[in-house]
């Protein structure tokens, strides 16, 4: 009769630990669930998040030239490391940070507002620049140029941004005086990209060895 009753409560043991084993699992599972829709919806840490923002500068030369800067800062505003695209074959194009800058037509003195045209209008008054499309005869400069081209974590694949951390890209070039130009900064994912495009004018600049900041918008 003991040993009955000793393996009765033996039994009675090993459901509870069984029940108490099952709950805990459940309870694991919940919270697991509930981490993963708060992370991976709610908050959303895998998507990678970034800032890219152009922040040109022009500096007058001794000659009819002008120097201009263009620093492109990149900030991961997300919780997750954002790495940029990497060449895998010779006809990738879309890689890295690329900087695009073109020449365009400014406003015709008088006006203040530039208008789009009518779709049948062949030879507009004030030419209404569209960056995909070309409209208004931007006049290239640079197109599409890697920035991280000669970098040495880019070249070996190791290029990333970090969470929270703010990353400056430098470029310089010499333009010309008394023109207006549009200035695109993409930075290249797997996913796609982010871009900023500003636009700066050369019309009025510093005095050779000081800097004057261009004018420039969203």
């Amino acid at each position: 009769m003991e040993q009955d009753t000793r393996l009765d409560r033996l039994e009675l043991a090993r459901l509870w630990a069984d029940l108490v084993g099952k709950v805990l699992s459940g309870i694991a599972l919940i919270v697991a669930a509930w981490w993963t829709y708060t992370n991976f919806t709610v908050e959303r840490t895998h998507d990678p998040t970034m800032e890219v923002n152009v922040s040109p500068s022009v500096h007058a030369l001794r000659t009819d030239k002008v120097l201009l800067n263009v620093d492109i800062f990149l900030r991961n505003i997300g919780k997750v490391a954002i790495k940029p695209k990497f060449p895998h074959g010779n006809s990738d194009q879309n890689l890295g940070l690329e900087i695009s800058i073109v020449e365009i037509e400014p406003l015709s003195h008088g006006s203040t507002t530039a208008r789009q045209p009518a779709a049948d209008a062949a030879d507009p008054s004030v030419p209404w620049f569209d960056w995909t499309a070309g409209d208004g005869n931007p006049k290239p400069l640079l197109r599409k140029r890697n920035l991280l081209a000669s970098n040495e974590d880019f070249a070996n694949g190791c290029y990333q941004l970090n969470p929270g951390v703010r990353y400056r890209e430098p470029f310089a070039c010499i333009v010309e005086k008394d023109r207006l130009y549009a200035i695109r900064a993409r930075f290249w994912t797997n996913d796609g990209s982010v871009a900023d495009l500003v636009y700066v004018d050369t019309f009025q600049t510093g005095q050779p060895g000081t800097s004057d900041g261009g004018n420039e918008s969203r």
